[in-house]
């Protein structure tokens, strides 16, 4: 059933934007509706207590078989305009893999660390978000283990685990746990990066959201994040990173580069060098 949301207030905030010619640019919508056009939109809509409130435009691709990718804009509750990325990877299909920059600076651009794994013949690459911190240097990390599965875990676990890992980062954040959204104290509207798994370790979620830009996405906080990471299907998540290096990365098949910026980085678009990131590849 169609749940439509009238607000007066927050259309006057955003009728402005009407004017812009930017496609990024949300205009004002007659009425709001908590309707994708996606399943996948669809099940974060319903599943992120209310959290989006109007849904612009969602996007469904199949990327490989295993790999889904959701490009959704979208209103939140206080009526702020939102973009987010997410590629849902079914392990086994693909895998991930941990990327490290290769230069004397110990940081590199994503999609320069995509293409040096591409071009080492081993895998292709279907996709990448940023990395988070050092596995140990935060209470709370995602890894993955030799059996296929991933885990998300207070650090304090990791002794349990640490045999069976085949890579794995620190997060900032612990936002869900055995499907429990957890209370955050970092709630400043920022572009984040999470990574989820479901409850058997089979699938994880890799979610871009992005900020810094009123017209286009302004950010999010913890609580929120992890709202829509139990909307993604994730049972349990962490935050890795926020600012300036969250990034996405593509496969594009048409580009010079063969890997494209996903996402609009917080500094201006413009793509920020990282110490890590999270491949998909096969």
């Amino acid at each position: 059933m169609k749940k439509h949301i009238f607000t007066s207030v927050v259309l006057g905030i955003l009728a402005f934007a009407a004017v812009s010619c930017n496609s990024d640019e949300f205009e004002k919508p007659d009425y709001y509706q908590q309707v994708a056009s996606t399943k996948l939109g669809q099940q974060i809509v319903d599943g992120s207590s209310d959290y989006i409130a109007h849904v612009k435009s969602d996007v469904q691709t199949k990327v490989a078989q295993g790999v889904t990718r959701l490009d959704m804009g979208y209103l939140n509750q206080k009526g702020h305009a939102m973009q987010l990325y997410l590629y849902k990877v079914s392990l086994g299909p693909v895998s991930l893999i941990a990327s490290t920059a290769n230069t004397t600076e110990k940081t590199d651009l994503l999609t320069n660390m995509c293409i040096e794994v591409e071009n080492q013949g081993k895998y292709t690459v279907l996709g990448a978000v940023n990395g988070g911190n050092a596995l140990g240097k935060g209470d709370v990390f995602f890894a993955t283990l030799k059996d296929g599965s991933a885990v998300c875990l207070p650090t304090s676990e990791y002794a349990s685990v640490s045999a069976n890992v085949t890579m794995g980062y620190s997060g900032t954040a612990h936002l869900l746990q055995n499907g429990y959204v957890l209370g955050q104290t970092d709630n400043s509207t920022l572009a984040r990066t999470a990574i989820g798994v479901s409850e058997d370790g089979n699938e994880v979620y890799l979610l871009v959201v992005d900020g810094g830009d009123f017209f286009y996405s302004n950010g999010i906080g913890c609580n929120d994040l992890a709202l829509l990471m139990k909307g993604c299907g994730a049972h349990n998540a962490v935050a890795l990173a926020s600012g300036n290096n969250v990034t996405a990365v593509w496969r594009n098949m048409r580009s010079a580069n063969l890997f494209d910026l996903l996402n609009k980085p917080a500094n201006k678009g413009v793509e920020a060098a990282i110490a890590g990131g999270i491949l998909i590849v096969q």
